[in-house]
């Protein structure tokens, strides 16, 4: 399963980097306003990022696709990096889409992460644009929140 979810990821990265190379010349980007920060969730199984986006500057524009992939450094120089995405309506107005990373081998920790946000906007014709970020974010633990343990039968 593991292979097919790495398969399937670089795929995606794949598209998203030939639609970044050459977008159509009448599909505008969409303004990425912020990222972050993200809440750690199931003591770092995975991470929830929030981002703001707007996509107003094509009103054709019909569907934005925000990918986030988090790398953090987490002990003994090892890397924790995980992906996620959503999709979202275009509404012309600020938007804001919590994305869910999985991390790919180890948990994510409380602390400085840095973050690849790629988002898509498309319209009818799937002629589709990308802005691209690299920013840092903080992870942080949910206030007080966690997911309980199982009950053992």
């Amino acid at each position: 399963m593991l292979g097919t979810k790495t398969r399937l990821t670089a795929v995606c990265m794949a598209v998203l980097a030939m639609t970044a190379i050459a977008p159509p010349a009448n599909a505008a980007p969409s303004t990425l306003v912020s990222v972050g920060p993200g809440s750690l969730v199931a003591d770092g199984a995975a991470v929830d990022v929030p981002l703001t986006f707007v996509c107003d500057s094509d009103p054709t524009l019909l569907f934005a696709v925000p990918f986030v992939e988090v790398n953090q450094r987490v002990s003994d120089g090892r890397i924790a990096n995980g992906f996620g995405n959503e999709e979202a309506s275009c509404t012309r107005q600020a938007q804001t889409v919590t994305v869910r990373v999985i991390p790919r081998v180890m948990a994510f920790n409380p602390g400085t992460a840095v973050a690849t946000v790629m988002l898509q906007t498309c319209n009818a014709q799937f002629q589709c644009a990308v802005t691209r970020v690299d920013t840092e974010i903080q992870l942080t633990e949910p206030g007080g929140a966690h997911i309980p343990p199982m009950a053992r039968e």
